[in-house]
């Protein structure tokens, strides 16, 4: 794969502007050189230095000399080899221009975010960042998929996300933030690794497949809360649908197979409450003979199913309670500064 690298500026103005040069010098000497030898004028001259460079085969405009039509093989020669690598310096360019233009507007970002790895993490990654206003510039290494995220208007930088040169292109330096989104983790590891040593202090969030590479990200620079486990995600999503903050389907199952009175809810520990601290036993709601904490929901930890009555109760946690619908109704009563949602 060819990788754009930031010297193609350079090799623009030279390459294709020495074979511009270099084409131009052919067309002017085979000019003079046709009006020297044969005595002809500009126009004739000219015309001959065209049709004999591009091989075309018109005929000559005059018979040529014996010295006129050897000029016209060494003109062919240098014109054909010339005009060649022009025409292949200009494709080159046309092919690389829009990756030169991605380059010049990742060396005006300052503070953004770079996000390693345009598959399906990293397009909906990416798209959310843009409709919040954040700058975002994407390293991917697939050519294909490159130009594609090119023509969704994202600033790209081709190339392998885990080399120290491609992150440099992509401006780590003055980044804000990383997001490593391969699907190895090693890449991610890698990337996590090269980054934090190329700007100390650098927010990494990365991508972890295995429970075992946790560790060795948060390791290598990434925090305990940025190291991002898809398939974990995604078990917590479903056990907060069933018994999250939408566990009102769930405990309204329960309640519909007691008596009517009988009713649900989930009550939320806030700061300066006086359940926290306390024991589910030695609280109040301990002291409730018609009252069950069904389950305890904490932060960053599964849900706690049927908690024992010395379970400590700590602040931001969120009790789901079944019981007594009057004394569920009183509980939140005599506890102003919680949230029961009794059913």
């Amino acid at each position: 794969m060819s990788v754009f690298r930031p010297w193609l500026g350079a090799r623009w103005h030279f390459g294709f502007g020495a074979a511009a040069t270099a084409a131009a010098g052919v067309v002017v000497s085979g000019t003079l050189g046709f009006m020297w030898i044969e005595s002809w004028d500009l126009a004739d001259a000219f015309y001959m230095t065209i049709i004999t460079v591009s091989t075309v085969g018109y005929g000559e405009v005059q018979p040529l000399s014996p010295a006129g039509r050897l000029f016209a093989v060494l003109l062919i020669g240098g014109g054909v080899a010339t005009l060649g690598y022009s025409f292949g310096a200009l494709a080159q360019w046309v092919t690389e221009a829009p990756l030169q233009r991605q380059e010049r507007r990742v060396r005006r970002m300052k503070d953004h975010i770079i996000v390693c790895g345009f598959g399906r993490m990293g397009r909906r990654v990416t798209a959310g960042l843009q409709k919040h206003g954040n700058e975002v510039c994407v390293i991917e290494e697939s050519p294909d998929v490159a130009e594609a995220a090119i023509r969704q208007g994202v600033t790209v930088i081709r190339g392998d996300a885990s080399s120290e040169e491609t992150l440099e292109r992509a401006g780590v330096r003055r980044a804000a933030t990383i997001v490593a989104l391969l699907p190895n983790d090693s890449d991610n590891l890698s990337i996590t690794m090269t980054a934090s040593a190329l700007r100390p202090g650098i927010r990494v969030i990365a991508r972890s497949e295995e429970d075992r590479s946790r560790a060795n990200l948060e390791r290598a620079g990434a925090a305990t809360r940025d190291v991002i486990s898809p398939h974990l995600t995604a078990s917590r999503a479903v056990l907060r649908n069933l018994c999250g903050s939408e566990s009102h389907h769930l405990l309204h199952g329960i309640s519909d197979m007691a008596h009517p009175g009988f009713g649900s809810g989930e009550l939320a520990v806030t700061s300066g409450s006086g359940l926290a601290g306390r024991t589910i036993a030695d609280s109040a709601l301990g002291r409730e003979a018609n009252i069950l904490v069904l389950a305890i929901r904490r932060e960053g930890q599964e849900l706690m199913i049927a908690p024992r009555g010395d379970r400590r109760i700590e602040r931001g946690d969120k009790l789901m309670l079944i019981g007594d619908s009057e004394d569920l109704t009183k509980l939140g009563a005599s506890l102003e500064e919680f949230h029961v949602d009794a059913h």
